[in-house]
């Protein structure tokens, strides 16, 4: 096993408490976003109109120059508000704004936080002064003033922190590239998958390692045993990792994670080839229809191996560091115990709750 430096040591350490400690307060506080198309159009918020206000979170965001954090945390207030209140749709504006300023309250410097007059009238959001303050005690009180919810980015930091300190040279390859850089990247795109309801019904740990899943596909040969080790640590489900691998892309770029994400690794020219053979004869249907079968085939192969590798045990005992060894020259990562086992020993089945929508109802193209 290779030796770890005692600093590398102690920041690894750091990071598995800041891991344990936000998987059980997510435990403890999560719940699943659902919303149905509203019957009544006048009464009831739909799934559209939360998106739509998710992305105007978004564009407020960047205005006001705040931080990611600010972000995340108005889109989880937000979708907290929205299954605490049975709200109409001409107060979700109010709502919106107020679930910003009260974020940008805790996570923002206090001279970065305009006052209130000036932020309702920079944000163009149409209320007045008196309604977001009126709205602001009603949110904190439906909250029970809870503001410090844990999120998507919280778990997206962590893990890639671990990355960092035990794989330095991930980002090799990639020119120009810092770790720094490369979160930020990261933080972008998680901030948009969230402007999709439907992947506002997995846990902030489900999504960011699916997020951080599918940029290892591309950056490292080893993508699949680094994500089963992270997977163990915070005990998510394949079924939900799968989920939100193929939710992800699609609201990112528009199809399945069948295709390879893309990144910033610089393109290889390609090897000469010789000039292909021309054949008269064309091809016989068995042949296209076994070369459709293999292109399959290797289409889904990842996300088969997922599946197969997920079926060994997953509840262990502790939260250490994982480890990683050195023999003939090959790397290999022995992973962790679960730091999540003793949360998941509250829930007891460790199948997907009833309350979550099945995987057949997600319309992924």
């Amino acid at each position: 096993m290779l030796d770890i430096p005692p600093i590398k040591r102690v920041q690894l350490k750091e990071l598995n408490s800041r891991l344990c400690s936000a998987i059980n307060k997510e435990r403890q506080s999560w719940k699943p976003l659902l919303i149905k198309d509203p019957q009544d159009s006048e009464t009831e918020i739909g799934p559209n109109q939360r998106d739509e206000m998710v992305q105007w979170l978004l564009e407020l965001n960047v205005k006001f120059r705040f931080c990611p954090e600010t972000y995340m945390l108005s889109v989880t207030l937000l979708d907290q508000c929205l299954m605490a209140v049975k709200a109409r749709p001409k107060y979700l504006r109010c709502i919106t704004i107020t679930c910003f300023f009260l974020a940008a309250k805790m996570k923002e410097e206090d001279e970065m936080v305009p006052a209130t007059q000036d932020f309702v009238r920079d944000s163009q959001c149409g209320c007045t002064v008196s309604e977001v303050l009126r709205m602001e005690r009603v949110v904190l009180d439906k909250l029970k003033w809870e503001l410090n919810f844990v999120n998507g980015l919280d778990f997206l930091q962590i893990f890639h922190a671990l990355l960092m300190t035990q794989r330095p040279t991930l980002l090799e390859d990639l020119h120009h590239m810092t770790p720094s850089r490369h979160l930020s990247m990261l933080t972008g795109r998680l901030s948009q998958c969230m402007t999709n309801h439907q992947l506002a019904a997995c846990r902030g740990s489900t999504l960011a390692l699916a997020m951080l899943s599918l940029e290892l596909e591309v950056l490292a040969e080893d993508w699949l045993p680094l994500t089963i080790v992270l997977q163990r640590m915070v005990g998510v489900d394949n079924q939900w990792l799968i989920r939100s691998r193929e939710l992800i892309t699609y609201t990112l770029f528009g199809h399945s994670a069948s295709h390879r994400m893309p990144s910033t690794r610089p393109i290889s020219p390609p090897n000469p080839v010789s000039p292909p053979v021309v054949n008269s004869q064309k091809a016989t249907p068995n042949k296209a229809k076994r070369k459709k079968s293999e292109i399959h085939e290797n289409v889904y192969g990842n996300v088969k191996r997922l599946i197969d590798k997920g079926k060994c045990d997953m509840t262990l005992p502790t939260c250490p560091i994982p480890a990683i060894s050195a023999q003939g020259g090959k790397t290999t990562v022995t992973p962790p115990g679960s730091c999540g086992k003793e949360v998941r020993q509250q829930d007891g089945d460790e199948s997907l709750p009833s309350s979550h929508p099945p995987l057949t109802s997600i319309p992924v193209t």
